[in-house]
């Protein structure tokens, strides 16, 4: 198995284009549940347990954890599995990247930059075909803030006046 590398450039550009809740965010609520309070997604990322499959009482940090433990399934199922996982370790297009914050909370966006690290070695690993992670970056790119899950569907934090 290689790495998908030639994804990278284009994730790399649209996390550099990222900018989080800025005016006129169009998520689609057919697809995603949009709250409004950010009180509320602070509450659902940090605190708040959901349903999740057979599973009543995860964390949104556990459905993340879920999702990327089976990504790393696919590395540890290859012979050079240790190659591949520090190969991933070592890319840092978060940290390089110039994201624009429109708020201050440091809590936030450091959520935010691991979920997006996530995203980075899912497209690494899977290309585009991991649809959890793909709606992950869908709703980054779009500036929202994922932050939970209710009835199969991410919860998606936009600040009203964005709408």
């Amino acid at each position: 198995m290689e790495l998908k590398y030639e994804l990278l450039e284009e994730t790399k550009k649209a996390i550099n284009k990222m900018v989080f809740f800025k005016d006129n965010i169009k998520i689609d609520e057919n697809k995603y549940i949009i709250i409004n309070d950010f009180d509320e997604a602070c509450n659902n990322a940090f605190e708040e347990y959901f349903e999740y499959g057979e599973n009543d009482e995860y964390t949104w940090d556990d459905i993340l954890s879920e999702n990327m433990s089976e990504v790393k399934k696919i590395i540890y199922k290859e012979t050079n599995y240790s190659e591949l996982t520090k190969a991933m370790r070592e890319i840092e297009v978060v940290e390089e990247a110039e994201i624009e914050f429109t708020f201050d909370d440091e809590d936030v966006i450091e959520e935010i930059q691991v979920e997006l690290d996530m995203c980075v070695q899912s497209r690494l690993v899977c290309g585009k075909n991991n649809s959890f992670f793909e709606s992950l970056f869908e709703v980054y790119c779009l500036g929202g803030w994922p932050c939970g899950w209710n009835n199969g569907k991410i919860i998606v934090y936009v600040p009203e006046n964005s709408i």
